[in-house]
């Protein structure tokens, strides 16, 4: 007979500890324990809490393997059923033999009902024994298990596999989000909507009255980022720059050759180029940009309050002067089909002319942003490589770490994308030398993504399979705190984003007035939901931490860390 200690500890979120037995099996290179039951007088695994248990095994069973974890709800004899099932957060077991060092064995997942779990050790200490069959056999088992329990269905033609699940509520507990987020979110997001119905503005589904009128929604949690996008939005610099770091710095790109559907002259942009400056030259230096949103072209739009809703696929060059000074625009396209319905607007044009191209660009941008940036990019892609983890890897795998227009338009707008999208656009550094932008100032979208890069379109060589990983880590993470941020920011003073346009694209120009602006924007009601759920977005209960930062202790050795 031989005497273990066995120390456990549970998670302290809410609802992490638990009033169902638990019990262990130690198993090792000679055979199997008995359960080995973990119980003191009184509650165990409160959350939070680490505990010690003295287990006595009646036979040896060799080098210790795995440790296989038992939960079963508590059964009364008056009852002729168990107590109700209790879920438990555990973060891990330690398991101190006799004679010799301990085993840590990390868990760090909600263990559900009546069942098993089995456990590997955190260290490389039992590497020598990865080929015993019983370490083979629970590979295969584990493996088949999580395949089972992550079921993949396609949902619909052109979109990423999904879960199939019928609700969220029949997701796991370990990929689903935490009672207590989840509560926070919704008070915040409860306070925040009797703030607008108190207002009045919720109920209203007219057009604003005016600019002056809508300044009421923008002093709605105001930030000093929103407030500075309030006193530029009209500034022709500020408009380039959020090409460069606002939420979509992925769709700019070197523009050597302009395209024949968009028949801009030197006439036309002189008074941005200077005098004695062609288009043609400043192509060849590589001085132009050319922001293009032509993948929108005849999308579906959605209704709003009874009334359609217009979108647009503009064409927008931009030009940086080689002696420096800021990125400006040159001249807006809003269809990809020039003709005298589909005029050039300048920035020499009227005031109220130009504002509203800018305007019809930054609504085809959330548009762009929103669908593809955001959700494909930085969410749905980001589910598919967390699926495919849970679905391939143990949690001791080294990888397992790496791991955040209307519902018709949006669908249809991912279709396209997922068409032409490709893996060398989701590394940052093909990417940016993909677009021509590695040269370009003031790029902090690309200089810090750079910084937190890691390393040099197959997977046969250990450097592609880091490349891959990196690739992974930085769009799960990095990018889409980029793309994610600051939508609230960007879009709390309406008119530097709107989400919809109510008047369609204009055909001629000398038409537009303040008040047919206004009658463009989104109305009243359309303008508080989305300020809304942006704000609660930018107000998400969360455990985000710094890249590099593992309070989940699944490796305790150097190597891993």
């Amino acid at each position: 007979m031989a005497e273990f200690r066995v120390r456990v500890s549970t998670g302290k979120a809410f609802g992490a500890g638990t009033w169902n037995k638990v019990s262990v099996s130690i198993v090792g290179t000679q055979g199997e324990s008995p359960r080995l039951p973990l119980d003191h007088l009184g509650k165990e695994f409160n959350a939070g809490a680490e505990e010690d248990f003295q287990v006595m095994l009646p036979e040896d069973v060799g080098p210790v393997l795995l440790l296989r974890v038992h939960k079963m709800p508590p059964a009364l004899p008056c009852l002729p059923w168990p107590l109700a099932q209790d879920a438990w957060f555990c973060r891990w077991f330690q398991l101190t033999p006799p004679q010799g060092s301990p085993f840590l064995f990390p868990c760090y997942q909600w263990l559900e009902g009546a069942g098993s779990l089995v456990l590997r050790e955190g260290t490389a200490k039992v590497s020598w024994a990865d080929n015993h069959p019983l370490l083979q056999q629970q590979r295969q088992e584990e493996l088949q298990a999580r395949q089972e329990m992550y079921q993949w269905k396609a949902y619909n033609p052109g979109w990423p596999h999904c879960l199939d699940e019928k609700s969220v509520k029949d997701l796991d507990l370990n990929i689903k989000y935490s009672t207590a987020k989840n509560a926070n979110f919704y008070l915040q997001g409860g306070s925040a909507f009797v703030e607008m119905k108190i207002k009045g503005l919720l109920d209203r589904k007219g057009p604003w009255r005016s600019l002056n009128e809508m300044k009421r929604i923008f002093h709605f949690r105001k930030t000093s980022a929103a407030e500075y996008t309030f006193q530029h939005w009209q500034e022709d610099a500020f408009f380039a720059s959020q090409f460069l770091n606002g939420l979509n710095p992925v769709l700019i790109r070197c523009c050597h050759c302009l395209p024949k559907n968009f028949p801009v002259t030197d006439a036309m942009v002189a008074s941005v180029l200077g005098p004695g400056t062609s288009l043609q030259a400043e192509l060849e230096k590589g001085s132009l940009f050319l922001v293009d949103h032509g993948i929108l072209s005849n999308m579906h739009t959605n209704v709003i309050n009874g009334q359609p809703q217009f979108s647009a696929a503009p064409m927008t060059p931009l030009y940086q002067r080689p002696c420096g000074g800021p990125l400006l625009p040159l001249a807006i396209q809003l269809s990809q089909t020039p003709g005298p319905n589909s005029p050039i607007f300048l920035p020499s044009d009227d005031e109220w002319d130009w504002l509203l191209a800018k305007t019809w660009v930054r609504n085809a941008k959330f548009s762009f942003h929103e669908a593809l940036t955001h959700l494909l990019h930085s969410h749905l892609l980001s589910e598919v490589f967390t699926l495919a983890t849970l679905r391939q890897l143990p949690h001791c795998h080294r990888l397992f770490k790496s791991t955040g227009l209307g519902i018709g338009g949006f669908s249809e707008l991912i279709q396209r994308s997922m068409k032409q999208l490709n893996y060398s656009a989701l590394c940052l550094p093909v990417d940016i030398r993909a677009r021509g932008v590695e040269d370009i100032p003031g790029c902090y979208y690309r200089d810090d993504g750079m910084q937190i890069w890691g390393i040099p379109s197959s997977l046969e060589t250990r450097e592609a399979l880091v490349r891959y990983v990196t690739m992974v880590i930085f769009t799960c993470s990095a990018r889409h705190s980029a793309v994610s941020a600051g939508q609230f920011d960007s879009c709390a003073w309406m008119p530097n984003l709107p989400p919809s346009m109510q008047l369609p694209p204009p055909t001629s120009k000398s038409q537009a007035t303040p008040e047919s602006f206004v009658d463009t924007l989104p109305p009243v009601n359309a303008t508080c939901d989305v300020i809304l759920a942006l704000w609660l977005l930018s107000k998400e209960p969360g455990d985000r931490r710094p890249l590099g930062t593992y309070p989940d202790e699944h490796f305790i050795e150097e190597a891993p860390w």
